[in-house]
């Protein structure tokens, strides 16, 4: 990794993940989990369904990682099997139920629809930055039908770039995207920082390498080995304010 000077009161460039960081679903992957475990009787507490969905998101950051390393792209169906499979094996770990065979009756159980919403602490935190001159823009693993999306949210406004993977062809943690929102802004690593809520936001960050801030709202650990670090972490988005101004 590079060396560089972190002078995070310095920024010019705020680049934010979209989900679970500006955007949230309702309801959420270890709710939506919970309900169909009860529709199949599974006895397990959301909690123990919330780190196995940490798990399993450690694992998505883990295969598309290999996939940027030339392994076999899986299928969405296969992909969403998997992360079932990753979350409850978690979830259920230490118990004497049999886990495969639950798993494979999950898969049978459809997923509850649900739907984005914006927390008023969102609005609040980009008419700041904005009102400070920040540029601000996006980067996420996402459809090309983010922009859509935002401009539902009623947040499209505020953004310079709204960068989608689906669209550069790019995934994190592979931090070519994030160089990407750099050129588009002409902003130097050091004078931009990307906020994000999952470990591999810290990952691709610290390829860049650029300042990181996790939003880290649970004060959930890193994953065991993970070894790189954000330079700041916040529970709350406002927060941010504690450390860019």
């Amino acid at each position: 990794m590079g060396k560089y000077t972190v002078d995070v009161t310095q920024i010019r460039l705020a680049i934010f993940d979209i989900g679970q960081t500006l955007l949230f679903l309702t309801p959420s992957s270890e709710e939506n989990l919970l309900s169909r475990c009860h529709q199949l009787t599974i006895d397990v507490a959301l909690e123990d369904l919330k780190r196995g969905c940490r798990a399993a998101e450690l694992w998505v950051a883990q295969t598309i990682v290999q996939e940027q390393k030339g392994a076999p792209r899986i299928s969405d169906a296969e992909f969403d099997r998997r992360w079932d499979s990753v979350a409850l094996k978690e979830a259920l770990k230490g118990s004497n139920k049999n886990v495969d065979d639950l798993v494979k009756k999950l898969w049978s159980v459809p997923k509850p629809e649900q739907t984005w919403s914006v927390p008023p602490e969102t609005y609040m935190v980009l008419d700041k930055l904005q009102a400070e001159g920040l540029i601000l823009g996006i980067v996420s693993n996402f459809s090309k039908t983010l922009p859509d999306l935002c401009r539902q949210m009623g947040i499209d406004d505020y953004f310079h770039f709204i960068i989608t993977s689906e669209e550069v062809g790019v995934e994190k943690p592979d931090p070519k995207i994030l160089r990407i929102a750099l050129q588009r802004a002409q902003v130097k690593p050091t004078a931009a920082v990307y906020v994000g809520d999952h470990p591999y936001d810290i990952l691709c960050a610290k390829r860049v390498p650029m300042p990181m801030i996790w939003f880290n709202k649970d004060n959930d650990p890193l994953p065991t080995g993970f070894t790189f670090y954000p330079e700041h972490q916040i529970s709350a988005l406002p927060e941010i304010f504690d450390i860019i101004f």
